[in-house]
């Protein structure tokens, strides 16, 4: 190991061409000076230490600034075994992730190699792949009870946000698993059926379907009742003529509107549980049967 190295030379360099440079120096002195650093990065043993710079150098430039000695024996000095072995450590950790990174790209290629000759390395698919499985499965039993058993409109909200959740989780699973799943699974070592896999995504999207019906359905039973609000906050206020008459034939159609909602929807089961009460207090009003 040279005893002086590159960046220690040419600090003091730097040092001495500025005391030139301000007339402060000979250019005798300069490179007598120069010469002495030289043949200390010549020579081969324990680093220069801050003393042997300054006896080199001070005798022939008084004017060099003491600090420039003080960094030049700092940055001389080799780099401790455990920074060495830090970087050295790091450079590993950063190859492996990159390795691990390859090893794990959806590609069946890849994965069939790496399965023959490296299998550890897929634990992080196995992992991830096994992770997003069970959110999803977990996702779509929560919405189940919500959309499927639902009492209440707010049901529906927080049964599609579940809904969503649980698509985003098998939205990370490859869809390579339906295409060439035996390929596949022997590759990346799946913790679950393929069928499972399809069933959860059948599944998702049935409630999909069904959410979206009962989001019609929702909407037409909530404007079949502003109707029905109307039409009977006229007839309460005495409304005569032709205005009764319209707000008559609205109530009318309001509850006609209400017994088309499908009775598989929350909305028509509400609708139902509704229709016989309007009947009545509509026949109490117009006296007759409102049918006719």
């Amino acid at each position: 190991m040279k005893r002086l190295n590159d960046r220690a030379f040419n600090l003091l360099q730097t040092e001495i061409r500025r005391c030139l440079g301000a007339n402060g120096i000979g250019q005798v002195q300069a490179e007598l000076a120069l010469r002495r650093l030289e043949k200390l990065r010549q020579q081969t043993g324990s680093p220069v230490m801050e003393s042997e710079l300054q006896a080199a150098i001070s005798d022939l430039i008084p004017q060099a600034n003491p600090k420039v000695f003080s960094q030049a024996a700092k940055i001389n000095r080799p780099a401790s075994k455990f920074w060495a072995r830090l970087k050295f450590g790091t450079a590993l950790l950063v190859l492996g992730a990159g390795t691990v990174g390859v090893a794990n790209l959806p590609i069946p290629g890849i994965r069939n190699v790496v399965l023959k000759e490296a299998p550890f390395l897929l634990a992080p698919t196995h992992m991830s792949m096994h992770h997003h499985y069970r959110s999803a499965i977990a996702l779509i039993e929560q919405a189940d009870q919500l959309v499927n058993q639902a009492t209440a409109f707010e049901d529906h909200e927080f049964g599609a946000e579940k809904v969503k959740a649980a698509q985003t989780h098998l939205d990370q699973l490859p869809v390579s698993l339906l295409e060439d799943p035996e390929d596949y699974c022997n590759a990346a070592g799946c913790s679950f059926t393929t069928n499972e896999f399809r069933v959860a995504r059948q599944t998702v999207a049935r409630m999909e379907a069904k959410l979206f019906q009962e989001k019609n359905a929702q909407t037409r039973f909530e404007q079949s009742n502003q109707r029905l609000a109307e039409s009977i906050r006229m007839i309460d206020n005495g409304a005569l003529g032709n205005d009764r008459a319209r707000a008559l034939a609205d109530w009318r159609s309001a509850i006609d509107a209400l017994d088309q909602l499908p009775k598989t929807t929350l909305a028509g089961r509400l609708a139902q549980n509704k229709i016989t009460a309007l009947e009545r207090d509509f026949r109490a009003i117009v006296g007759s049967n409102p049918k006719n």
